[in-house]
């Protein structure tokens, strides 16, 4: 079964909704099984909800549940020129640091693109919300970044470190630190912040080793007329 996002994360993010009408839509990009679309009908009622993905049996799966998803990459400019709809809503829900490319300057440029074009599928006025897990400090996400990246050579799966830590080997991140992600949204002339939240993660014993520390970042932006100041 593809990995589903947990719903608890979200309570911040449905307290938002909320506060909007319930006639606008929403854009969930990497919805996956479209768990979390579902969690928002369910939450706010708002029904006009689409996803998009590019692993096609959490496709498959949120399909047949109902929902709409359409199959490409937020990174792909020509699968974007396809969709034809704007939304009031664009969520990045904990999807940045999964776009990798072969440094951490070019993951972070691939971040920063995917919010350019989530910035293109939205209305005027609209809103951009991203939720992150975030670490501190940096310089050792960059290690573990490059850790991951040759672990990945060897194999596909997850390796644990004294059966307490597995988040060495594949999948690839690259995870921002909370300033960098903050500073990456302050940086889009388009986009105002308009919320910021961080809420500390607890961490097993080895991460703590280290002196790592999780934040979970909830960063929302609403789209602005430049051309009107």
């Amino acid at each position: 079964m593809p990995y589903e996002y947990s719903t608890e994360r979200y309570k911040e993010v449905i307290d938002f909704l909320n506060t909007l009408p319930k006639n606008i839509s929403i854009l969930d990009v990497g919805c996956g099984t479209g768990n979390i679309l579902e969690y928002i009908y369910k939450e706010t009622g708002i029904s006009t909800l689409t996803g998009i993905d590019v692993d096609k049996e959490s496709i498959r799966v949120a399909r047949e549940k109902g929902l709409k998803v359409l199959e490409g990459s937020i990174l792909d400019d020509e699968f974007l020129k396809n969709i034809n709809d704007k939304y009031n809503v664009v969520i990045f829900g904990a999807i940045l640091h999964h776009l990798i490319g072969n440094s951490r300057r070019e993951s972070f440029c691939l971040a920063k693109k995917a919010i350019q074009n989530g910035n293109l599928l939205l209305r005027q006025n609209g809103f951009i919300i991203i939720l992150e897990p975030t670490f501190l400090p940096g310089f050792l996400m960059t290690i573990i970044f490059y850790i991951k990246k040759f672990l990945s050579f060897f194999t596909q799966e997850r390796v644990t470190i004294f059966n307490r830590w597995n988040n060495l080997g594949p999948p690839i991140v690259s995870y921002f630190t909370p300033r960098q992600l903050i500073q990456m949204l302050l940086d889009f002339d388009m986009l105002k912040v308009i919320r910021v939240s961080q809420n500390k993660s607890k961490l097993n014993l080895l991460p703590k080793m280290f002196a790592i520390k999780k934040f979970e970042v909830l960063v929302i932006c609403n789209k602005i007329n430049c051309l009107g100041g």
